[in-house]
């Protein structure tokens, strides 16, 4: 009689576990998952929130207008577009709008100074100077007019003492980004590298040299106001980043 070999993995179960086939299939479509996920959360840092929709009708219109109006000049009516476009020196008068993008509608006659125009598609968001994108939504003022909370400890402060120039949140300086109030704060510059994926490291400088006349960060976004007296505006610093 002649005798037929037939495949042991026809004859005996093997377990789901020793199937490699199947599990790296499954690996392979769970990576990819978690990598769109990935992607979309770090795309959704960029796009603005959708608590400013509850805001008034008044100030919802307004923020409307200012979503589709073209791109920013100098001329414009948004007091924190003019500090950054324009360079005679002039210092602007704060708008409702440019506040009511911000989120925070009592912030203070100087407080748009510390704070830039972003372009994000059709849309203009106000973000503060020396802040990680991470973070924006915890520097933004919510509807309920909860207070502003330190990064690290959590202690609850007034948001007009957010870049007041007095150290609140002396373990982080998470309540003065912008200015060197803090001896622990940390300013995190506007260019920001990053790979495709989204990873990279954040750069910063100790922000004790905010505004110290000397360019630090590659793009010069450290040094946006007159220093030792001088109401001249700072030179620009030269770009030098590379993106490569």
């Amino acid at each position: 009689m002649r005798k037929t070999w037939v495949k042991r993995d026809n004859i005996y179960y093997k377990p789901f576990y020793k199937q490699k086939l199947k599990l790296t299939l499954i690996g392979v479509l769970g990576l990819g998952v978690l990598f769109f996920v990935y992607q979309l959360v770090y795309i959704s840092q960029f796009l603005p929130s959708s608590s400013s929709s509850s805001l008034g009708s008044g100030s919802g219109s307004a923020l409307l207008a200012v979503q589709m109006r073209p791109p920013l000049v100098s001329n414009s009516n948004n007091p924190v577009a003019s500090a950054e476009l324009s360079a005679d020196g002039n210092q602007p008068s704060p708008s409702p709008v440019a506040n009511g993008i911000h989120g925070s509608s009592d912030m203070g006659p100087g407080q748009h100074q510390y704070a830039y125009v972003e372009r994000i598609g059709s849309y203009e968001r106000v973000i503060l100077r020396g802040i990680r994108l991470r973070d924006l939504d915890r520097y933004k003022q919510p509807a309920s007019r909860a207070p502003f909370r330190c990064l690290q400890t959590g202690r609850e402060l007034s948001w007009n003492r957010v870049n007041d120039d007095y150290c609140d949140c002396p373990e982080d300086g998470s309540d003065e980004p912008s200015t060197s109030a803090c001896a622990q704060g940390r300013f995190y510059c506007r260019f920001q590298k990053r790979h495709r994926t989204g990873r990279g490291r954040d750069l910063s400088i100790p922000s004790g040299w905010v505004n110290d006349g000397v360019c630090d960060c590659c793009d010069g976004s450290d040094e946006w106001l007159p220093t030792g007296g001088n109401l001249v505006p700072p030179r620009p610093c030269p770009n030098t980043c590379s993106t490569k």
